[in-house]
């Protein structure tokens, strides 16, 4: 357990915790992003948190994921990667972002930013020249959010799911540059 503030702490995922990571993201995915899946979000979840999938996120050594607890209380997830470079463009020496979930309910505080500082501090102490992340086109509030941490686009590409409907398609690239 790492604590960040008195409130806000992460917890390494180990695979023992696919069964609950599963049902986490069930209970914060599919309110959230329902809309943009012909079948509700349930075949991205399977494909991203199935047990192989999950088991070599965990075996890769550039991959760290964690539990967001909330005053013990288990809120989101958090997984970046270092050193890692978009396949369509080359920044080397930089962190991904991949992914930052948070309970609706405890949007709003604050918890969020606190988890992107601590992020940067890790790419800051490991000499990273670069934070970068995708995010949807569609997601106005994440890309406002992003931008206030200091993120820049860089370009927007498509996302070719089959259950993921043509208008929610749109990546987005945005990059933090640490130098």
């Amino acid at each position: 357990m790492i604590k960040l503030t008195d409130d806000i702490s992460i917890q390494k995922l180990t695979f023992s915790d696919q069964p609950e990571l599963l049902e986490l993201m069930r209970e914060i995915y599919i309110p959230s992003y329902q809309h943009i899946w012909s079948d509700t979000g349930e075949w991205y979840l399977e494909q991203m948190y199935n047990p192989e999938a999950f088991r070599q996120d965990l075996e890769d050594p550039k991959s760290h994921y964690y539990f967001v607890l909330y005053e013990g209380w288990k809120i989101g997830i958090l997984k970046y990667s270092y050193p890692e470079s978009p396949a369509l463009i080359d920044f080397p020496n930089s962190l991904k972002l991949h992914r930052i979930y948070i309970s609706k309910e405890y949007q709003g505080k604050g918890i969020a930013a606190r988890i992107m500082k601590m992020v940067e501090s890790v790419a800051r102490e490991r000499n990273l020249n670069y934070m970068w992340l995708e995010v949807m086109d569609t997601q106005l509030q994440a890309q406002k959010f992003y931008r206030k941490m200091g993120f820049e686009w860089l370009f927007t590409y498509h996302l070719d799911y089959k259950k993921l409907l043509p208008k929610y398609r749109g990546i987005q690239i945005l990059r933090k540059s640490l130098t």
